[in-house]
């Protein structure tokens, strides 16, 4: 992989990293304290399910990070090395412990404290089905990876 052709990976990660970044610390804390001034009845819900979720997405911006690492590992030519196969396996824990996370508290509004109706149904089904997708993705990521270093071999 060419650096011109890494360029638009990086800007597109680095664009999500942002967004990621703004949802966790502006969007996720305003929309739980609205919601808490709406429904005073669930009020104490607030800081646990916006903490949770600030934390989940701590599990989307590691996963960022390490595409972006691998992307590197592809322009650099060390697509094979232990060190991009660590970064993938680094982003499949991630992204199943973000899962995990937001299946947690979907589980936890929709059958303990009642609140949410069907939507924490489907967030929940939602969030399972994130797992199979990240062991996928990795499964895709290592091909990929392979596949860059074979036609770096071939090209030198």
């Amino acid at each position: 992989m060419t650096k011109q052709e890494a360029l638009p990976l990086h800007f597109f990660i680095g664009l999500f990293s942002l967004v990621a970044l703004v949802a966790q610390l502006v969007v996720i804390p305003q929309v739980g304290a609205t919601y808490a001034s709406k429904y005073p009845e669930v009020a104490y819900l607030e800081p646990l399910y916006v903490t949770a979720l600030v934390v989940a997405l701590v599990g989307l911006e590691v996963a960022l990070l390490s595409a972006w690492q691998l992307v590197s590992a592809a322009v650099t030519g060390r697509a094979l090395s232990a060190w991009p196969t660590r970064w993938t396996n680094i982003m499949t824990a991630s992204l199943i412990f973000m899962a995990a996370i937001c299946a947690g508290v979907c589980v936890h509004a929709g059958f303990v404290a009642s609140v949410g109706g069907p939507a924490m149904l489907f967030g929940l089904l939602l969030s399972l089905a994130l797992i199979p997708v990240a062991f996928a993705l990795r499964h895709w990521v290592r091909g990929w990876l392979r596949n860059e270093n074979v036609h770096a071999v071939s090209a030198s």
